[in-house]
């Protein structure tokens, strides 16, 4: 997909050096994005979802840094997303809303 590097790079590597600050705001990032807690099994250290638009929610997945691996993120589509906004869209709602997620962390930082 044309938009896949683009997204990796505005919406996850965005937040990677930020990893351990976005843990201690979920409370705030939750109430910003009507967001609630991953199903269970997601993985990831830590694991939350938001709600950008109305009937499109991300899956965001955190990976803290450790000895062996560096900080990582993943952020998931809900399988219903192409339903209401095409691709290029669904990249911009993305890189949107990691830069939201900085900008509520910003005191933190």
């Amino acid at each position: 997909m044309p938009y896949a590097g683009a997204f990796a790079t505005h919406t996850e590597q965005l937040l990677v050096p930020h990893v351990a600050k976005i843990k201690e705001a979920i409370p705030t990032i939750m109430v910003a994005f009507n967001g609630q807690p991953s199903p269970p099994g997601t993985g990831g250290d830590f694991s939350f979802m938001v709600y950008p638009m109305p009937k499109i929610a991300l899956c965001y997945i955190f990976y803290q840094a450790d000895e062996e691996f560096p900080a990582a993120v993943t952020c998931l589509y809900s399988n219903n997303a192409h339903l209401f906004m095409p691709i290029d869209g669904m990249a911009d709602i993305g890189e949107y809303s990691s830069k939201r997620i900085l900008d509520l962390i910003k005191p933190l930082i």
